[in-house]
């Protein structure tokens, strides 16, 4: 039961940052961040198809281990780490990895978005956490995602993980792309000082 509940929390906590974000930008901007699914390319319409059917696998499977039911071994536990300190671990890093985000989204302001923005030229963002690396809302979901699989460690939320970090490696080449064509030698120069995710490593 508290496995549930501490997978349902971070669920609903990230659901509502993304959603504050979103009526927050909108009433100051007059633009809804949520752009990938309105772009005129087909990879990032592609990837916003992809988003929704992620979205929706996450929800189904997190119901399902809630509701501890049981199919073959798709959901079943890696005994060697399904443990209550596991599990608290789990939650403080899905929770760490929210906080990356909402820092994003404070340090971004009216630039953030969610995929590439083709009307409207944004800022670059390159101070505080921005310094080290160039993805700290990717971070950030990254640990949200490992530590929903510290807490259910299971085939199915393995494949979720998988799946994410394919979608997003392909996703922040096409944002390196864009960014370096719309900002040029000032984009290359942050890029070659900053790592993609972790500070000094990758």
């Amino acid at each position: 039961m508290l496995e549930a509940f501490f997978v349902v929390s971070l669920f609903l906590v990230y659901i509502l940052l993304w959603k504050i974000k979103q009526v927050q930008q909108r009433s100051l901007t007059g633009i809804d961040p949520q752009v990938m699914q309105k772009s005129t390319t087909n990879v990032q319409r592609f990837m916003g198809q992809f988003t929704n059917a992620l979205t929706v696998y996450a929800a189904i499977i997190i119901l399902i281990h809630a509701a501890n039911l049981q199919w073959g071994s798709l959901f079943s536990r890696y005994e060697a780490i399904s443990f209550m300190g596991i599990d608290i671990a789990g939650f403080v890093m899905g929770m760490t990895g929210l906080s990356f985000c909402l820092y994003a989204q404070i340090k971004m302001g009216t630039s953030w978005r969610v995929g590439i923005d083709e009307k409207v030229k944004t800022q670059l963002i390159t101070t505080g956490l921005y310094s080290l690396i160039r993805n700290p809302t990717y971070l950030g979901l990254f640990l949200l995602n490992l530590g929903v699989w510290l807490i259910w460690p299971t085939w199915t939320i393995f494949l979720l993980n998988v799946l994410f970090f394919l979608f997003l490696e392909i996703q922040v080449r096409c944002e390196e792309d864009y960014l370096s064509s719309t900002h040029g030698e000032q984009y290359s120069d942050y890029k070659n000082r900053t790592k993609r995710y972790l500070p000094f490593v990758y």
